[in-house]
């Protein structure tokens, strides 16, 4: 009899391949002791899988709709079969087997770990989709279970109160997670959302706002320690809601977007302005109900809204704060982001991408006394048009980090 490999080794195999999905599915099929030893990591974040493609040039993602269809109503009836089970079989929805119940072979629900609003969303569409075609049951059955006004809103809260393990949550557009484990997204995501993202991204936050005021939900939302919010939507009230039950979150990625167009001066201008200013204020507010916020990245926002967030973060998690990113940012100069880093000496990653100088004000002494004695890694990248910023910005840095090792531009 073949000796098999211990589970210590088939966890290192299957850890090495955790973002190859066809290679994962195959290991499924080597025996009972590589099945066990990987169901977790699959059923961690399935949705993500579901809509992540084996493909090296991006613009040429060849996934089967069909086929992504039928994988996105298999996997939702899996999940809703393990609290219906029962109730399935006796309508006649879920198939017996020789007169038998078949029963899923594990609680699925408790792997899951992580997931993606946007992912879900879309599979949600590929699955009522895939079930319109056949006059699925399941959903009337769904429907009458579920009491919000939205059969999305009512999709959303089963994940939210029977996943005991979920820890993160995302509303990802800019593909964050997929590039921070280096995989690609499956193009079917971006023809999508091209012509109606606007309208389903306004459903999906109005959702999950819904869902965050509710007293089932409560629990959930106190047990995430990681956000990412990058889609360009205002999230203001959202943020207002998640500060009075979130207070566990050590990392977050967010963008609070300030739109500037080639028309957009005036009245129009002010408006955008103080919208972005009212919502960064509300994520000030999130920031300042964290207990031990560790990493934070910021994309897109103005020199006010910047201000006011990195304050809140060098009174509230200058203890914590370990990496801190800031990308795309709208500034006069370097001086607000000199200023407020002289409170946060516990950083030990900094990064500063694409910045637009606005003013391009004359750089003032608020630097001499900064001293970062922990920083380590240090990541720059810049516009073409204000490289000599980038620059003097990445010089002040490399002077006052005595323990710095590694810089990327």
């Amino acid at each position: 009899m073949p000796k098999t490999l211990p589970p210590e080794i088939i966890r290192t195999i299957v850890l090495y391949l955790k973002n190859d999905k066809k290679s994962l599915y195959s290991c499924l099929l080597v025996s009972r002791d590589w099945c066990r030893g990987m169901v977790d990591l699959l059923w961690r974040q399935p949705f993500h899988l579901l809509y992540t493609c084996n493909k090296i040039n991006s613009s040429t993602c060849k996934c089967s709709e069909k086929k992504r269809r039928s994988q996105a109503a298999n996997l939702l009836t899996t999940y809703y079969s393990i609290k219906y089970n029962d109730e399935l079989v006796k309508e006649g929805i879920v198939k017996t087997k020789g007169g038998n119940v078949i029963n899923v072979m594990f609680n699925y629900l408790e792997f899951l770990s992580i997931l993606d609003l946007r992912d879900l969303y879309f599979a949600i569409q590929d699955w009522t989709q895939w079930n319109k075609t056949r006059r699925s049951p399941l959903l009337k059955f769904l429907n009458r279970k579920f009491t919000s006004l939205t059969f999305n809103c009512n999709m959303f809260k089963y994940f939210f109160i029977n996943s005991p393990k979920l820890k993160l949550l995302s509303f990802d557009t800019e593909f964050t997670l997929h590039q921070i484990n280096n995989n690609n997204h499956c193009s079917y995501l971006i023809e999508e959302n091209s012509e109606n993202n606007n309208w389903e991204y306004y459903n999906i936050l109005n959702d999950l706002l819904s869902i965050i005021n509710e007293s089932e939900t409560k629990q959930f939302f106190a047990n995430l320690t990681e956000l990412v919010f990058t889609a360009e939507e205002r999230k203001t009230k959202i943020l207002s809601s998640l500060s009075r039950v979130c207070h566990n979150i050590q990392k977050l990625i967010i963008k609070v977007k300030f739109t500037v167009f080639i028309d957009n001066y005036g009245t129009a201008l002010v408006r955008e302005t103080n919208n972005t200013l009212e919502e960064a204020k509300q994520l000030v507010s999130l920031i300042r109900s964290q207990h031990n916020l560790v990493y934070f990245e910021l994309f897109d926002t103005h020199e006010e809204g910047t201000s006011e967030i990195l304050k809140s973060l060098k009174e509230t998690q200058q203890n914590s704060l370990k990496t801190l990113i800031l990308n795309n940012l709208f500034i006069s100069d370097n001086n607000t982001i000199l200023f407020h880093l002289k409170s946060l000496q516990n950083l030990q990653e900094l990064g500063f991408n694409k910045f637009i100088y606005q003013q391009k004000g004359k750089l003032v002494h608020c630097w001499e006394d900064l001293w970062l004695p922990n920083l380590r890694y240090l990541e720059l990248d810049h516009i073409d048009e204000h490289k000599e910023y980038s620059e003097e910005l990445s010089s002040i840095l490399r002077e006052c980090s005595p323990l710095l090792n590694k810089v990327k531009n």
